[in-house]
């Protein structure tokens, strides 16, 4: 289904663009929203329980799903399905709302369901969803120290990418019980063993919080401002996207 959507977007190339002042989405009058429905799903069979929210430009709708928010203007026999983009602004509205949807999921999730690098009172953070045999996530991993450094905490949250009970999970799940968590998962990533281990951990449900943000790859790097980095880029792009690469070389 993600696939279907981005040939959509992309083979289609079907955009809807907009001038001032279109930031949100609201609830539009039901028989609207059902007729929208009704003629999305034979396309997008999802949308049978999706969120879909009118928005400010006239019979143009939202729909939200797992993977992204989707755009729609439905005229008779006619769906015009794609982008929605703020042309003052140079912005994509779906993006945006992608954003702020993980960035939510994000903040929602407590500290203690991620394996934290850094200072305890870094004034900035990164959350990185992770996969312990992804080469780029390893790569990342040595540049962590360097981020500390110039006071940024790196979060991680697990992302299997083979699924829950892959054995990258498992092997997630050893680190998570090891009784040093950045020992273990350093180790890891480094391609030593860790010993076999099992206990309550998060590691599912990280997993399950990854594909609901979107997460289709490793590393997705997210910075404290919602901000979202699908895959590796070096610490000193981090540093810089977060507004303090003057601290790279010290």
């Amino acid at each position: 289904m993600q696939h279907m959507l981005k040939n959509m977007t992309s083979i289609l190339a079907i955009c809807l663009f907009v001038g001032l002042g279109l930031t949100a989405a609201q609830a539009g009058p039901l028989e609207d929203v059902d007729k929208v429905r009704a003629e999305l799903v034979k396309m997008v069979p999802p949308a049978s329980d999706a969120p879909i929210l009118e928005t400010p430009v006239n019979g143009v709708y939202r729909l939200e799903l797992d993977n992204g928010f989707y755009y729609a203007y439905v005229d008779g026999d006619h769906i015009l399905f794609g982008d929605l983009v703020n042309t003052k602004d140079q912005i994509n509205l779906g993006e945006v709302a992608k954003a702020e949807r993980t960035s939510a999921l994000i903040e929602g999730t407590p500290l203690n369901k991620m394996i934290v690098y850094g200072p305890k009172d870094a004034k900035r953070h990164v959350t990185v969803f992770t996969d312990i045999d992804c080469g780029y996530c390893r790569k990342l991993h040595l540049e962590v120290p360097n981020l500390n450094e110039a006071g940024v905490q790196v979060r991680y949250l697990a992302f299997p990418r083979a699924g829950v009970g892959s054995e990258s999970h498992k092997k997630y799940v050893s680190v998570w019980c090891n009784a040093d968590q950045q020992a273990a998962l350093t180790d890891a990533k480094a391609g030593k063993n860790v010993p076999p281990a099992s206990c309550e951990n998060p590691v599912a449900e990280t997993y399950e919080l990854g594909r609901k943000a979107g997460v289709s790859g490793t590393p997705t790097i997210i910075l404290d401002d919602g901000t979202v980095t699908p895959g590796y880029v070096p610490y000193t792009v981090i540093l810089e996207r977060l507004g303090i690469a003057e601290q790279a070389g010290e």
